[in-house]
Formats: C-alpha cells, sequence, structure tokens
C-alpha cells in the first residue's frame, strides 16, 4: 500500500470520529418504582413544626432495598425516611445504586385537627411529603389538640389569712 494510499485510509477513519461529542455528561435513569408504603410525616415532628430534608444512599438487589447510608439531614426525620425506604419494591432485575431525598415541609392553612399530608415521589424517586399545620386547641397556650390541659381550681374569692 502507497504511503498516500495509508494517509487516506487514515482519514477516513479519523474523520467520522471527529464530530462525535464524548464529553456528554451521562444522566442516570431511576429505576421504576413499583410499589411502596405510603411516607408518613411522623406526628410529633409535625405538631413541632420540624421541617428538613434526608438524603439517603440506597441499594437494591434482585428489585429490593438491601441496603441505605443516610448522607444528610436532621436527625429526628431519618429513622422514619429509611424505614419507609425499606419498603420499596423494583423489578426482580434491578439491582443499583442511587441517592434518594426526602423533604419534610409544613405549609398552607392551619386545619383543626391532623390531616393526611401530600405526598409526591417525582421522576427521579425524590419524595416531597407536605403536612398542613393544625390550630391550636386554646387561645393562649398554643398547645396541640391532643395534648389536655390541667385547668387551676376555681377561685371561690375568700382569703386565707395564715392565721
Amino acid at each position: 500500500m502507497s504511503r498516500w494510499s495509508q494517509v487516506v485510509l487514515g482519514l477516513l477513519l479519523v474523520v467520522p470520529m471527529c464530530g462525535q461529542n464524548t464529553s456528554a455528561a451521562y444522566v442516570p435513569v431511576a429505576p421504576i418504582l413499583r410499589s411502596a408504603d405510603l411516607p408518613m410525616y411522623p406526628p410529633i415532628w409535625r405538631l413541632a413544626h420540624i421541617r428538613g430534608k434526608v438524603t439517603v444512599l440506597v441499594t437494591v438487589k434482585n428489585g429490593r432495598v438491601v441496603e441505605t447510608e443516610v448522607k444528610s439531614g436532621e436527625t429526628e426525620l431519618q429513622v422514619p425516611t429509611v424505614s419507609n425506604l425499606k419498603t420499596w419494591r423494583f423489578d426482580d432485575t434491578v439491582n443499583d445504586q442511587f441517592t434518594v431525598t426526602y423533604t419534610y415541609q409544613i405549609s398552607g392553612e392551619p386545619t383543626d385537627g391532623p390531616t393526611n399530608p401530600k405526598v409526591e415521589v417525582l421522576p427521579s424517586l425524590d419524595v416531597n411529603i407536605t403536612a398542613r399545620p393544625v390550630k391550636p386547641t386554646c387561645n393562649d397556650c398554643g398547645a396541640p389538640p391532643s395534648v389536655v390541659l390541667p385547668h387551676p381550681p376555681a377561685s371561690t374569692g375568700a382569703r386565707s389569712t395564715g392565721d
């Protein structure tokens, strides 16, 4: 093969590759969630208006969550987050590792009693849990409805002189 033929052959192999973009970012696709228990906003934290995020690294083998590692988030919200993640089920063929963020928030008009929170699972598998605040049951104490406050005895108007 002549030197000129080798140059032409080399150009034919290299030129088509020049237009390819090899730096395109890989965007992972989250596996399809098949079933899961409904996540709950922990009642005590909801009444205390604790909000926050919990980010967890999730490992799935044969469609089941086999390991979770909390990466960051409110300590009070980590246990209910991990408990809910352990109920997640995917197709049996899913073997993957990905990060999920649960966002707990209080929003909306106060209600007279507890209501179901709004739960939203995004395509990224991130979870938003939004609860409405609950009105206090007394005007001056700010206590939640489940707390029964003792009432002082009624005053009779008589005073003790200490004699």
